[in-house]
């Protein structure tokens, strides 16, 4: 499961550091004004938590959000379970469920259905189709035409999962 991870410093966002972080997801994660307003606002409670070197959280209104790793910003379980945010999506198989869960990366075999717009680098969430629940957050290593293509290999790098750090700490955050 990996170290647990720990606080080295954590304060309260500013409106000002807060209406930035709007604009910077905006821009990274190519999210939309509107969708962004569901979730965040410049009067919301945002804290930013930095957790060591190049990684950084922000929780909304005390919900883990985005894991900030190495400049890219990864959408959280803690927070995908209750907001439906507009990321890629990829359906695995029966099979794929258990592996995917614990971290596994995607295999070409194990998919069953992708959106038609992945592009090499996307944030993709990996979905059991049956239940309609996310089970990992992933980083697409090829665009949706090459996958088409494929019959086998790695597809979809895992990057959050339910038995990671992140997910371990997002259960003790307080």
């Amino acid at each position: 499961m990996g170290n647990p991870l720990h606080i080295h410093q954590r304060h309260m966002l500013k409106s000002k550091d807060i209406k930035i972080l709007i604009h910077r997801l905006e821009t990274q994660l190519q999210i939309p004004p509107d969708e962004i307003k569901k979730f965040l606002s410049s009067k919301d409670r945002v804290e930013w938590i930095k957790l060591g070197e190049n990684q950084e959280i922000y929780a909304i209104n005390g919900v883990l959000t985005f894991w900030l790793r190495d400049e890219t910003f990864i959408p959280l379980l803690s927070f995908l379970l209750q907001h439906d945010l507009p990321y890629h999506r990829v359906k695995v198989d029966q099979g794929a469920i258990p592996f995917v869960s614990k971290g596994a990366d995607v295999m070409r075999p194990g998919v069953i259905m992708f959106d038609s717009d992945i592009q090499a680098g996307d944030i993709v969430l990996i979905e059991d189709p049956q239940h309609q629940r996310i089970l990992s957050v992933g980083q697409a290593m090829y665009s949706t035409t090459e996958m088409e293509t494929m019959t086998q290999g790695k597809i979809i790098k895992c990057l959050h999962s339910l038995i990671d750090p992140i997910w371990a700490f997002s259960k003790s955050y307080q």
